[in-house]
């Protein structure tokens, strides 16, 4: 099979060694790929003599503002092909193949008003699957899909509280390779799914203001407000919206409310369908 853009074997070699997933690697080569067939034609310094120099942030924009206004990509895919990008002249300039990063200062964009950010958690399988993200990122979405908090994921007995959850088979893909990852952590009898990377002081496992650093690292990459309130807010209404004709005991269980809870949860649903509603009135006038 020929190169389809510069590099290719080299990169793509890197991001097996990285442990990359095939699929990741053949996202890759599918955007990077189609940057350069769209450079090629499109950008006439760049067509004449073929030097990656000559790539600039503004060719990037460019593109990105291509596959939006053409090509109809959402948010979501928007930042995936960003990331991407960025993924692929990182490697270029960390090897000195290039002096300038173009992307440096181009970010992902928010979700926060796309649907995209409402409803999350029927992305899971994909997200778990993205190798882009830190594994602490994911098993945070995981766990909190679980309906578990971010103080009852760092606690030192959360491993113990898994053992009556059901896991699909992608999920329990992932649990596999957060298993493999601690392993080298797991340290003087050291438990739990979150622990430090680094160890520091008397205790193994991560602080809730670590965790936050690695969800914000990861948030610009999916262009997705990655914190820990907002994403367990987002996902109660979204199984609440999801589950409208369910047993309220049932409810209770798979989210691990009480009653109370349960009924704050449900008040935000009406309150989300309301503005719906006059949302929906406002646009057909």
């Amino acid at each position: 099979m020929p190169l389809q853009f510069p590099y290719e074997q080299s990169f793509v070699q890197q991001l097996e060694a990285a442990g990359k997933q095939q699929t990741t690697i053949e996202q890759y080569r599918l955007t990077l790929a189609d940057f350069f067939n769209y450079e090629q034609h499109f950008n006439p310094t760049f067509a004449q003599d073929q030097l990656l120099a000559d790539l600039t942030e503004n060719d990037i924009q460019a593109y990105l503002e291509m596959l939006r206004q053409q090509r109809q990509f959402k948010t979501s895919t928007l930042n995936k092909a960003l990331s991407n990008l960025n993924g692929y002249f990182s490697y270029l300039f960390e090897h000195r193949i290039i002096t300038t990063l173009p992307t440096f200062s181009i970010k992902g964009k928010p979700l926060t008003n796309d649907q995209d950010a409402l409803h999350w958690p029927e992305q899971l399988s994909e997200l778990l699957a993205n190798d882009d993200l830190h594994v602490y990122t994911r098993a945070f979405l995981l766990f909190t899909c679980k309906g578990f908090t971010a103080q009852e994921m760092l606690a030192s007995n959360f491993s113990s509280q898994l053992k009556r959850i059901t896991f699909s088979r992608s999920e329990q893909v992932f649990l596999e390779k957060l298993t493999v990852f601690l392993q080298p952590l797991q340290t003087n009898g050291a438990r739990g799914y979150f622990l430090k990377i680094r160890q520091r002081g008397q205790d193994p496992h991560l602080t809730l203001a670590a965790l936050h650093k690695y969800l914000a690292g990861d948030s610009q990459r999916i262009g997705l407000p990655l914190k820990p309130v907002t994403l367990r807010q987002s996902f109660m209404l979204w199984y609440l919206d999801q589950h409208r004709t369910d047993a309220l005991e049932s409810i209770m269980h798979v989210l691990r409310l009480d009653e109370t809870s349960l009924a704050y949860y449900q008040n935000l649903l009406r309150r989300q369908d309301l503005r719906a509603l006059q949302a929906k009135r406002g646009s057909s006038r």
